[in-house]
């Protein structure tokens, strides 16, 4: 019996550890020989911080293709010599305050592209600290002063063009629907789910409703939140319907009027008034992809539809 229970566990623990795992898509830059600029700085940095020697030149000449194809053999990926998502996922590094190198100086050139003056120097000091969390702050990523994957993705694509890129999957995805009204009945077309997402995906800031504890002002919605829409549907399969992003009328500290929450009302093509397994496990997605502040059905205020917010800027 003993024996049967260890074989029992034995394949249970296989299956979960050889089970795939899903992550968001990011949005990634395109770089081939003959390009130049930030991003090549970028290129030459990581590829030197896996081991190789190059010359950060900024130019992506015939050196640098050939160590891009070796480095892309090394890892299994198409040997083409183009740097694109693949190849930027498998570069990139995380780094952190205390950290120093060659992938740090690749974070302190995409920093500077947006006018912060760092000194490169390879150091994760307070400097570089304090101006990851400004930027991270003003791009609607998670201010914890670590440059991850969904930092680099944004310093890489342009900031808010990682953001819009998003939007625009979000707004031609078929299985998401946008309230071109509001659930109040108050009429404000500008600060609808489906406008929030529009003005989004134009590079724009989304808005608040007019009539709202905040009134009328301009905030950049969450990549983290943006990211999960779109991979509640295109991971996890879900068809569901959002009333309200930055607007509505909500609580005066609602999270909705900084641009990190939306709600939900419709999933698979249903309404729902209480806590089913379909509901929780959405709820569920949304808390496994970030999201510290989830309520719906059995929760005050939230019986006919699911909230969910990520932390604040």
């Amino acid at each position: 019996m003993r024996r049967i229970l260890y074989i029992a566990f034995g394949l249970a623990l296989f299956a979960l550890l050889s089970a795939p795992t899903t992550t968001f898509a990011l949005s990634w830059p395109t770089h081939r020989l003959g390009d130049s600029g930030a991003n090549v700085f970028t290129i030459q940095h990581l590829l030197n911080a896996h081991g190789y020697t190059l010359t950060a030149d900024g130019y992506f000449g015939d050196i640098t293709h050939n160590q891009v194809r070796s480095f892309q053999w090394s890892r299994g990926l198409v040997d083409d010599g183009i740097v694109g998502p693949n190849t930027w996922e498998a570069l990139v590094l995380t780094v952190r305050y205390g950290d120093s190198g060659e992938a740090v100086k690749a974070a302190q050139r995409q920093l500077n592209k947006y006018g912060y003056g760092l000194t490169v120097d390879g150091v994760f000091g307070p400097g570089t600290d304090s101006a990851t969390r400004d930027y991270q702050s003003k791009h609607g990523l998670d201010q914890d002063g670590i440059i991850g994957p969904a930092t680099w993705s944004s310093l890489t694509s342009g900031g808010a063009s990682g953001r819009a890129e998003l939007a625009a999957q979000i707004r031609n995805n078929s299985r998401i629907s946008l309230l071109t009204s509001h659930p109040s009945g108050v009429y404000d077309p500008e600060s609808t789910a489906y406008q929030n997402i529009v003005d989004t995906s134009n590079g724009l800031a989304a808005k608040t409703s007019s009539y709202s504890d905040v009134g009328r002002t301009y905030v950049y919605l969450s990549t983290s939140m943006l990211s999960t829409m779109d991979k509640l549907a295109n991971t996890y399969g879900y068809t569901y319907r959002v009333t309200e992003i930055a607007g509505g009328d909500h609580s005066s500290t609602s999270r909705h009027y900084v641009g990190v929450a939306f709600d939900v009302d419709m999933i698979n093509g249903s309404k729902f008034s209480s806590r089913t397994t379909t509901v929780s496990n959405f709820m569920q997605r949304c808390r496994d992809n970030g999201a510290t502040e989830v309520l719906g059905p059995g929760d005050a205020g939230h019986s006919t539809h699911i909230h969910c917010a990520w932390p604040r800027p």
